[in-house]
């Protein structure tokens, strides 16, 4: 008889919920680290070597996933495999957000050993160091334990799709706060990352209790009770070849995503001249992604997770094509998309505080451009929970031919290959950026960058992005493990488990 039982309602919630300040922390950190750091109204530090400490701590963060993946394989405790990473990262991972959002010291520039350099480059990597070492105790294990909760092929997809909710939820959260606060004055993105970190503090230790609690871990029953090395555990995890082409496709999207994440806020405001809108533009594209996921759930139902993912592919690179368009275009072009206009339907005192808030920003451009960015931002809920499920499949092929549950050592293989995928796209992105001209410090207004500098961040920000994603096409089209093919490898682990009982 199987240990897997179907999970309640309850108990996907309380799986996917930490996800929710994980994500709190992620969309800050994607999006508005580079603006708190590297932008004039923040700590004023050159846009390039913020990008390059980001990048540094980003290849720390990697080189110790699969350190964490392979321990968490192999522990055994009376709580489980996964549950005590979960708790042991937390508090690490808590301090981190704290020190990188609300640092305790003014940054200065100081010499050292006959070098000048500013110390917010280094307690920024230090900070970020922290941060990830705790993010990657508590996520590798965390995600493997969801591998791990079912083992129906769509049901698997239903506890990722939980997990990708909740992740949203959290991005979304991130992205309403700055939308609220700025009615108070509070405008500045570090402003947005102090109320943020202190809910993080607040929320995250009540869901990982309660995950803890409500949420089984199934012991582990393996064919293999043999222990494999790790240089061996890692060759049978590069001979798996769907996980192969799984990791191969999201490192080129990975670097797409890091790209775009990092120069999201230079392009509103020095593009579209609406900095101060740009919590307003989050909002709406998270909330798209929320309200896509049910639908990709279904079709990845109808036609399979691979081709559900290239479905999104093409989606998310045709809306990405109107990006640069809308750059170049006048703003006289939007004139019928101006706040004042489109929320005409307010109260007249609404409107009106609405009108002074906002007086002097071309409203109607950034209004257009967030109808587009929530057709683009429908396909991210499936770019992520769908290949996460796949993930999951994989493991399954793993287990029929070595006996072992492996699934930390995949898990973190997949989050090292995106975090160093990242680190590319952080450089690849903030150095092109400098490349063609940008500075992240100019006067969007009085002092603007050239119209090419402007037009090529556009580029980089949307349509390279859309590029990198392309790659995963062809290797999808292809892609064998199907529905009907996990059914026959999970049909021949379970003729394995009869026998050595």
């Amino acid at each position: 008889m199987s240990q897997y039982k179907p999970l309640s309602t309850y108990q996907l919630a309380s799986y996917g919920a930490p996800a929710m300040p994980l994500s709190m922390v992620a969309l800050p950190l994607a999006v508005y680290l580079t603006p708190v750091y590297a932008d004039s109204a923040g700590f004023g530090l050159s846009l390039a070597f913020v990008g390059l400490m980001l990048a540094l701590s980003r290849v720390f963060d990697g080189l110790t996933d699969p350190v964490v993946g392979f321990i968490s394989d192999r522990i055994r405790t009376r709580w489980g495999r996964r549950k005590p990473f979960v708790l042991i990262g937390m508090p690490i991972f808590m301090a981190g957000v704290w020190l990188l959002w609300i640092p305790p010291i003014e940054f200065a520039e100081v010499t050292w050993l006959g070098l000048t350099f500013n110390t917010g480059y280094p307690y920024l990597l230090g900070a970020l160091v922290i941060l990830y070492i705790g993010a990657t105790i508590q996520d590798v294990p965390y995600s493997a334990w969801g591998a791990e909760l079912a083992r129906d092929y769509n049901e698997r997809t239903l506890v990722m799709s939980w997990k990708e909710a909740f992740t949203v939820s959290g991005s979304l959260i991130g992205a309403l706060c700055p939308a609220i606060i700025v009615f108070w004055g509070y405008t500045k993105p570090a402003d947005n990352v102090y109320f943020l970190t202190v809910g993080l503090v607040i929320v995250m230790p009540f869901l990982v209790f309660n995950l803890l609690k409500s949420v089984p871990e199934y012991p582990v029953k393996e064919t293999n009770t043999k222990r494999l090395p790790l240089k061996e555990s890692f060759k049978y995890v590069w001979a798996n070849e769907p996980y192969r082409k799984l990791v191969i496709i999201f490192l080129f999207s990975t670097i797409g995503s890091a790209m775009t994440n990092s120069l999201s806020f230079f392009f509103v405001k020095h593009v579209l001249l609406a900095g101060d809108l740009y919590g307003f533009y989050l909002a709406p594209y998270f909330l798209s992604q929320i309200v896509a996921i049910p639908l990709w759930f279904k079709l990845s139902a109808k036609i399979g997770k691979h081709r559900a993912t290239m479905v999104a592919i093409f989606w998310y690179a045709l809306w990405s094509c109107f990006i640069p368009l809308i750059a170049m275009a006048p703003q006289i072009w939007f004139e019928a998309f101006e706040l004042s206009k489109t929320l005409a339907f307010l109260p007249d005192s609404w409107l009106l505080g609405l009108n002074e808030r906002f007086e002097g920003i071309p409203t109607g451009k950034f209004a257009f451009f967030i109808g587009v960015m929530c057709l683009k931002g429908s396909a991210i809920g499936a770019l992520s929970a769908l290949p996460y499920a796949m993930a999951a499949d994989v493991i399954d092929l793993d287990s029929a031919r070595t006996g072992k549950r492996q699934g930390g050592a995949y898990f973190s293989i997949w989050t090292m290959t995106r975090k160093l995928a990242y680190a590319a796209g952080l450089i690849v992105g903030t150095t092109a950026a400098t490349i063609v001209g940008f500075n992240s410090l100019a006067d969007p207004i009085n002092a603007p960058n050239s119209d090419y500098s402007l037009l090529w961040l556009a580029c980089l920000y949307s349509i390279v992005p859309a590029i990198f994603k392309f790659v995963a096409m062809p290797l999808l089209w292809n892609y064998s493990l199907t529905e009907e093919k996990l059914a026959e490898i999970q049909e021949e682990i379970d003729a394995s488990k009869a026998v050595t009982t």
